[in-house]
């Protein structure tokens, strides 16, 4: 499970690192800053919720399910938060499960972390799994053009 976990986060960073996204420039850079509060936020700290109650529309919501342990899980999470900040569609929320033994794990069906659930601007179910597939990643960035 760590091999897979480490090999999914190099895979998702490699696709954050080399794939174009508009910058917002210095002159939305207050903006940016701001709406970072509202665009990247921690749901749930071992609590169990039921994430569609926390989707925002209109917007890409990647619900991400990490650990403060989690090797990988720090620096991915930085890195989509970054991206969430820079693309005005996408919302990222982000949900700490404590540990494996948390009923979040069980009841979300988690075989690892970190773990994505995606809904689109529409409110519907798009994916899951342990990354962002690079399909979805193109969509995102190529609505922000």
């Amino acid at each position: 499970m760590k091999k897979f976990t480490a090999i999914s986060f190099f895979i998702l960073s490699l696709v954050i690192f080399t794939f174009p996204i508009l910058s917002l420039g210095s002159e939305t850079s207050e903006i940016a800053y701001s709406a970072q509060f509202e665009k990247v936020k921690l749901i749930s700290r071992g609590k169990l919720i039921n994430v569609i109650d926390y989707i925002e529309p209109h917007k890409y919501n990647v619900f991400m399910f990490y650990a403060d342990w989690c090797a990988p899980c720090g620096p991915l999470k930085e890195k989509l938060g970054e991206l969430a900040v820079r693309v005005h569609n996408m919302a990222l929320r982000e949900i700490d499960i404590i540990n494996l033994e948390n009923p979040l794990v069980k009841y979300y069906n988690l075989p690892s972390i970190p773990y994505f659930i995606i809904y689109g601007p529409d409110g519907k179910f798009l994916e899951r799994g342990p990354m962002l597939s690079k399909k979805l990643l193109k969509q995102i960035a190529s609505e922000n053009q």
